[in-house]
């Protein structure tokens, strides 16, 4: 398929799923945004010239909006889960286990996948190869979030004008669920790679929301040696068949999907003969969360 054969492909598709968004059936308009996706990654690939760069910009930005689209009907649908202060992010692809500078390679890898930061004209990422990354000085939120234990909504890159993002119900004393998706991987792969146990929660006028943690009561996850999927506890709301984290940065979690996430890790754990200890003391504490709120919720 050739680059003008792939785009008609690529623009058909994206009519599609816009069709299918209008009748708010996320299982069709997913699916093919999905493909025109994939077809977008391999036509990045083969455009030589500043027409066909153009035209990979255009479909770029329309899956963009269209995924925006998509997240408005999950989150609209995922309102009643609000309540209970638990978040999952979905981080940028970093090979360094997010505590420095991720390589060249990755670098290369999530500007090939569209990640609006990475391609946007404003980072200068690459220029800190080689520095000592601080809270004070770093390029984004993936290069210190396992070394400072913490990460932030970000900025809306889309529009005209950056816009910061911002988090409403993350609460204190709940958990922010690090989520990743390594190249090659589907999305039904996309991998937990630690829990932030939420210790404060910064929400400045014109700066986005940042979440930071308690050091002692959070934890990364080897991603290279445990495997824990976050599909395989979350299910997306009103359409449970459906694996699918369309534009959004975060989704907001049940304290019931927390806990058999900490389950999941503690047997992994368990399992290759790592201490388990500090997993145990937090599902303790959701477990009496929960018993709690199911105590009330009979009154």
């Amino acid at each position: 398929m050739d680059f003008g054969d792939m785009r008609e492909k690529i623009e058909k598709l994206i009519e599609e799923a816009q069709k299918w968004v209008g009748e708010k059936s996320l299982l069709e308009s997913s699916s093919r945004m999905e493909e025109a996706q994939n077809l977008l990654s391999k036509l990045k690939q083969i455009a030589e010239n500043d027409v066909q760069e153009r035209a990979v910009e255009r479909l770029t930005n329309e899956l963009e909006y269209l995924g925006i689209k998509i997240d408005e009907i999950l989150s609209k649908r995922e309102a009643g889960k609000k309540g209970d202060g638990n978040i999952a992010f979905k981080c940028t692809w970093n090979d360094k286990h997010y505590k420095a500078l991720c390589s060249d390679a990755a670098y290369d890898f999530n500007v090939n996948q569209g990640r609006a930061w990475c391609s946007s004209p404003e980072c200068n990422c690459r220029e800190y190869a080689g520095k000592e990354l601080t809270t004070e000085d770093y390029p984004c939120y993936e290069s210190i979030a396992l070394k400072e234990m913490l990460f932030g909504a970000g900025w809306d890159h889309t529009g005209e004008k950056s816009q910061p993002r911002h988090i409403y119900n993350a609460r204190i004393g709940k958990m922010a669920i690090l989520t990743t998706r390594p190249p090659d991987a589907e999305e039904k792969d996309r991998l937990i790679v630690a829990c932030l146990y939420v210790m404060e929660v910064h929400d400045d006028p014109g700066k986005e929301t940042v979440i930071y943690a308690d050091k002692d009561k959070s934890f990364e996850i080897d991603y290279d040696e445990i495997k824990i999927k976050f599909w395989d506890y979350y299910k997306n709301p009103g359409a449970q068949d459906m694996i699918l984290w369309a534009s959004g940065l975060f989704r907001y979690i049940t304290d019931e999907t927390v806990l058999n996430i900490l389950f999941g890790i503690g047997e992994k754990y368990k399992n290759s003969g790592r201490d388990t200890g500090k997993i145990m003391d937090i599902i303790k504490s959701y477990e009496e969360i929960i018993k709690k709120k199911r105590g009330s919720n009979k009154i």
